[in-house]
């Protein structure tokens, strides 16, 4: 009796073990399924975003572009390095000062000053270079401005619209505070891209108080305070005459 009850026993549980491992194989058949199907969808997915241009999407593109050229390099503009912001603001200031009337000290002052200990002959060499500020002083109450290192002819040439402007700044409307900032600004873009000749329009002064011409005196000593300035005149009747100055720059190499 009990051998019989052992035997039952036996097959009782290997039945139950089978039963287990079956319902353990569907599931596990279910999972891989599913495991298959996502990777498949997935490839699916990429292959339709990596898939390849076709050659009506090429005719598409170039019926899209017909018309259109290539670009010249020679249009191009290399950046040059920018001013340096600590020069550039001591220059600001310095244009403020003088706009607000603040006393600055004149070159020939300063050279008096700095040279009074120097042999005759040097300082002789200094008051020549005193001489030539006194000289541009004269040109500057005309309207004229020509850097004592440049030769003379510059200004006839400027005149006859030797050097095309190239690039016009227009101060109208503007304080002297919004006319100082776009000033620097514009300086600066065009000198860093080695323009030569350009216009600034400071307008003649009927709309500002007691009609004086506050922008046309700072802009004049503005442009004498850069050292790229090589001359200025007043500019042509046709491109603003008394109410804008014509400026040539230094060739940058």
């Amino acid at each position: 009796m009990h051998s019989v009850g052992w035997i039952h026993k036996v097959k009782t549980n290997l039945k139950g073990s089978l039963q287990d491992l079956k319902k353990l194989s569907k599931q596990l058949s279910k999972e891989r399924i599913a495991q298959q199907k996502a990777v498949a969808a997935a490839e699916k997915k990429q292959q339709r975003l990596t898939m390849a241009v076709t050659d009506e999407d090429r005719k598409l593109f170039l019926a899209s572009i017909r018309g259109t050229k290539r670009l010249e390099a020679s249009n191009r503009i290399e950046a040059r390095p920018p001013i340096s912001s600590t020069r550039e603001r001591a220059l600001f200031n310095q244009k403020r000062a003088q706009a607000e009337g603040k006393e600055i000290i004149a070159p020939e002052r300063r050279s008096t000053a700095a040279t009074s200990h120097l042999p005759a002959h040097a300082q002789a060499a200094a008051k020549g270079e005193v001489a030539r500020f006194v000289k541009q002083v004269a040109q500057q109450d005309e309207g004229i401005f020509l850097r004592h290192t440049d030769g003379a002819d510059v200004i006839k040439k400027l005149q006859r619209g030797q050097w095309p402007v190239e690039a016009t700044l227009d101060l109208h409307g503007a304080n002297l505070d919004e006319a100082a900032e776009r000033f620097d600004r514009f300086m600066q873009t065009c000198i860093e891209h080695s323009v030569r000749c350009v216009c600034v329009i400071h307008g003649q002064g009927y709309g500002s108080k007691n009609n004086q011409p506050v922008l046309k005196d700072a802009v004049r000593r503005w442009l004498r305070d850069l050292t790229a300035v090589t001359a200025y005149i007043p500019a042509p009747e046709h491109i603003g005459g008394a109410g804008a100055v014509l400026v040539l720059l230094k060739n940058r190499p």
